[in-house]
């Protein structure tokens, strides 16, 4: 399938600004990237500027309070020259690298200097830290490492954190992919590595029954919008995060059905 025909495409151009930055996610079942994306959109009032529709795919509309969402929208910040991409559905894995590349042409198009990509990983270490790592082009890691971030020593990086860098780097853009560290796709990943398991709803009974009844990993959330925060440079308030993740619980099983579904031969792997 050509890209010209998976997608339909409606996206407003934006001011030609140097400051111009993407935010993005490859949401998986914490739903911390998209916790931090939706918040966005509604602390700063961010104003609509487009769509990306999958041709092929059924459509998917979800609802939050009376209101439909479709799933794939951005959003214009234009004071502080931001970019988001609603993502509450996962693209299919087939389509994703497509996907960015559709939102790369425009983001060049719109002179967008910088792409940011947010997601979560399971602990790297025995506890939780407040630490954001960051996977960059060699030529950018001395920048992210000034604002704080820590930069991933060694890793093998799959799926489709692995396409958005590859898209990503291949271009003349300031790419780079943040993890936080999430508790939540910890248990979700130890889950699924046992085999026990035979679809994502057998994960979400046992989530419930060892830790009860769970949201969005808003501790990961958290710590993304801080690094957002040093990237951008101005403070995103956080004083509401909690309130809002609590609408997005809904979307952990969609999420995680993704997640799991063939032919994901593995996990996306973090050392």
């Amino acid at each position: 399938m050509s890209t010209a025909a998976a997608f339909d495409i409606k996206i407003k151009s934006i001011p030609r600004d140097p400051r111009n930055t993407l935010i993005m996610a490859c949401p998986e079942p914490s739903l911390a990237s998209i916790v931090a994306i939706e918040y966005l959109v509604e602390t700063l009032k961010m104003e609509e500027i487009g769509s990306i529709k999958p041709k092929s795919h059924i459509p998917i509309v979800t609802v939050i309070d009376g209101a439909a969402k479709l799933p794939y929208r951005l959003f214009f910040d234009r004071e502080h020259a931001i970019v988001v991409i609603r993502q509450h559905v996962p693209i299919p894995p087939m389509l994703y690298r497509q996907f960015v590349d559709k939102i790369l042409d425009w983001a060049e198009d719109n002179a967008v200097g910088r792409v940011v990509c947010l997601t979560s990983t399971s602990l790297l270490g025995e506890q939780e830290s407040d630490n954001v790592y960051f996977v960059s082009e060699e030529g950018h890691v001395d920048e992210y490492k000034q604002l704080g971030l820590i930069p991933l020593h060694e890793a093998t990086i799959t799926g489709i954190e692995a396409i958005f860098l590859d898209s990503v780097l291949s271009r003349n853009i300031n790419g780079v992919l943040l993890l936080a560290e999430s508790k939540v796709l910890t248990a979700i990943n130890r889950l699924i590595e046992s085999g026990k398991l035979s679809s994502h709803k057998d994960v979400l009974t046992i989530l419930n029954q060892t830790i009860g009844r769970y949201g969005p990993d808003v501790t990961a959330a958290l710590k993304l919008i801080r690094a957002l925060s040093k990237i951008v440079g101005f403070e995103i308030p956080i004083d509401k995060l909690a309130d809002h993740a609590s609408k997005y619980a809904f979307l952990i099983d969609k999420n995680l059905e993704m997640y799991m579904k063939p032919p994901k031969e593995e996990l996306p792997v973090y050392y």
